[in-house]
């Protein structure tokens, strides 16, 4: 997938990106500063991060545990569950299912900001 302005953001500020052993599963930790690019027109009166940057992050993630570039086949399941803002931060973990990844957005506190099942292939 090509670095877009976004995707390169994303990549600056992910940071404790550990793959498991078994290349399965991988998690990484990422905090959206008021300087992110993705606030920029996204509701000027109270920002959020969209979500489209946590399906990118997925698939960053999963590049990460794959060892190898990919892309976004479908999303199969999206559920967001609270709205991450300018100052938050999440981690994101990613885990193999046959050919499906199950994606675990959450909060410091343990509480789950959003959960996605998506497919990818080699790019």
């Amino acid at each position: 997938m090509p670095d877009s302005p976004i995707r390169r953001a994303l990549r600056q500020r992910a940071h404790a990106i550990t793959i498991a052993d078994d290349r399965r599963s991988g998690r990484l930790a990422i905090t959206f500063d008021r300087d992110f690019p993705g606030f920029d027109g996204h509701f000027a009166e109270q920002s959020i991060v969209p979500g489209l940057c946590f399906i990118q992050l997925a698939v960053i993630l999963v590049e990460a545990v794959r060892s190898r570039p990919c892309r976004l086949v479908k999303v199969i399941r999206l559920k967001s569950l609270k709205p991450i803002q300018p100052g938050e931060a999440v981690a994101l973990q990613v885990t193999s299912r046959q050919d499906q990844w199950r994606v675990m957005t959450t909060a410091p506190t343990g509480e789950t900001v959003a959960q996605m099942l998506i497919t990818v292939k080699d790019a």
